[in-house]
């Protein structure tokens, strides 16, 4: 493991240069990434040094240890801090606690004091790194919440989220049956009906109607229990039982199983029970179909109203088989489009919409089937433009009636090269847009910093409110952009404000730095200096010989 770092802040030149060489800082588990001599000093330098711990005084100028330490904890959550003070201040020391300092020091700090404090630092931080990558622990965390990550793997199974290509491995890991085999989904939602009279007294689930879904779910294991391997789960307002069956014509049982399921629930909670059974498939990768058939078929159930028998409805009763047809463009595939398409991924658009093509024309639909999942996979081209305020024409042509070209096309192949031809291009154009947009967001940030550098309380907050971007955003873009900080930049605007003035003023260096955007004279001293090596008044002087 290699050294943890450190950033030194401290406006004693003497005592900051002490603890940097009277220490033995690699013995000790650290080593000092930057030096800093005030607050200000310090915060720029945290995002390039990226310390694991802060060491600063309190009273420093031009912004304080608190303050900075405060604004440190923002931008590095889990650095550690020690604090050190000439002042023995019960305020100073109830504001460190508050900001979680490890350790409040009192000025002068002997090199016995410190190495102690950093010994019991390391050992905290190495007790904490050990922790978090304790094999046995995670372990029995992972045995712990297993129960949880299966259930959350058949919700995304249903809900489309889990990709085709990695269900097998995950059923695998989490031990969900994915054999070849007859697979239905049963969906059971209490009815939104008050509360029922059971034999002359309110149900026991009165005010707590939080408890009904697990009441409905032991139901359900124990009854599809008997004859059935079935997962059971609660699913939003939902109780979902995914029920694998031997031979198609178990659904005639199943159907009185979950019947049973609604009379039986009715009973326990005193409350009206819909329930719906969806389509048999052939695959645990199958289910979201079955999944939302299931769904349709509890509004039906619902409509149904209150019935002795149970109130439970198979889709295939009610639906023809074509309206509940297999394919359908799901959402996983829509985000696997989008993200490809927006990322410029050639290779990828090439592969999925080969995918797309080729799955609808294994599914034998009629015509005007083609045309509704085509409108579709148009429908997401004319959003991704609208994201962007791209023209449509510069990806898929001039045309003004694109409905009409597409499906003037006389085949499958012809329209799958026309959506192909059209997502590279649109592609590339986003790709083209993002790098436009980078150098117009820096652009429009330069323009402002132009206008309003002599306002001290100018900051990357304040900018990013009037460019409606996060301050993470801005950052990244600017600096690819401009090849330095927001604060870098900011400073030289500054310090080349007060050079001309300087130059050409008679102005005071008070004013100068009031002009150019410091609040504090000797700030403005204490960065000119670090910049050209000579305070303003020495500059001036000899700039005048």
């Amino acid at each position: 493991m290699g050294y943890y770092k450190i950033l030194i802040a401290d406006d004693e030149a003497e005592i900051r240069d002490g603890m940097i060489q009277k220490l033995d800082w690699n013995v000790l588990g650290f080593e000092v990434a930057a030096s800093a001599e005030n607050g200000v000093e310090a915060l720029e330098l945290l995002e390039q040094a990226k310390p694991d711990v802060i060491m600063t005084d309190i009273k420093m100028p031009f912004m304080d240890g608190l303050e900075f330490i405060e604004k440190a904890v923002e931008i590095l959550p889990t650095v550690k801090i020690i604090v050190f003070s000439g002042f023995d201040d019960f305020e100073y020391a109830q504001k460190a606690i508050r900001l979680n300092v490890e350790e409040y020091l009192l000025k002068p700090i002997s090199s016995a004091q410190m190495t102690e404090s950093l010994i019991n630092l390391k050992k905290k931080m190495d007790k904490e790194l050990e922790e978090r990558s304790d094999i046995d622990r995670l372990r029995k965390s992972y045995i712990e919440s297993y129960p949880v990550m299966r259930e959350q793997l058949i919700s995304g199974i249903l809900e489309r989220t889990v990709p085709q290509q990695q269900i097998l491995q995950k059923a695998r890991q989490y031990q969900v049956d994915s054999g070849k085999g007859y697979r239905a989904v049963v969906l059971v939602a209490v009815d939104r009906e008050p509360i029922v009279e059971v034999k002359g007294q309110t149900s026991a689930f009165a005010g707590k109607e939080e408890l009904i879904p697990l009441a409905i779910r032991q139901i359900m294991e124990a009854v599809l229990g008997r004859f059935h391997k079935a997962d059971c789960l609660l699913h939003g307002d939902f109780v979902i039982g995914v029920v694998q069956l031997n031979y198609e014509s178990q659904i005639s049982i199943l159907i009185n199983e979950v019947n049973e399921i609604c009379r039986e629930g009715r009973k326990v909670t005193g409350m009206e029970i819909a329930a719906g059974i969806g389509g048999i498939v052939e695959s645990l990768g199958e289910i979201s179909y079955s999944y939302r058939e299931a769904g349709n078929a509890v509004e039906y159930s619902m409509l149904k109203g209150r019935s002795e028998g149970g109130r439970c409805v198979y889709i295939k009763d009610v639906e023809p088989e074509d309206l509940s047809g297999r394919l359908q463009f799901s959402e996983t595939e829509e985000r696997a489009f989008l993200t490809a398409i927006k990322a410029g991924n050639v290779e990828k658009i090439r592969k999925l919409t080969s995918g797309f093509f080729s799955k609808l024309e294994q599914s034998k639909l009629p015509y005007h089937r083609y045309q509704a999942h085509i409108f579709e996979l148009f429908t997401l081209a004319m959003r991704l433009s609208n994201a962007y305020q791209l023209d449509l024409k510069g990806a898929f042509g001039g045309e003004a009636n694109y409905i009409s070209t597409l499906f003037g096309l006389h085949s499958l192949g012809q329209i799958e090269e026309w959506f192909m031809r059209g997502f590279l291009k649109l592609g590339g154009m986003i790709q083209k847009e993002r790098m436009d947009s980078g150098k117009s967001l820096t652009f429009r940030a330069k323009a402002f910093v132009e206008e309003h550098f002599p306002d001290a309380s100018l900051s990357v907050e304040r900018l990013c409110e009037e460019l409606h971007v996060s301050p993470a955003y801005f950052s990244t873009v600017f600096k690819k952009e401009t090849g330095k900080s927001f604060v870098s930049y900011l400073t030289e605007v500054r310090l080349n404000e007060a050079v001309r003035l300087l130059d050409t003023t008679s102005d005071k260096t008070y004013v100068i730095a009031a002009k150019a955007g410091y609040a504090e004279p000797n700030y403005f001293s204490y960065v000119f200096k670090k910049k050209y090596g000579v305070a303003p008044s020495r500059y001036r002087k000899q700039q005048e010989r």
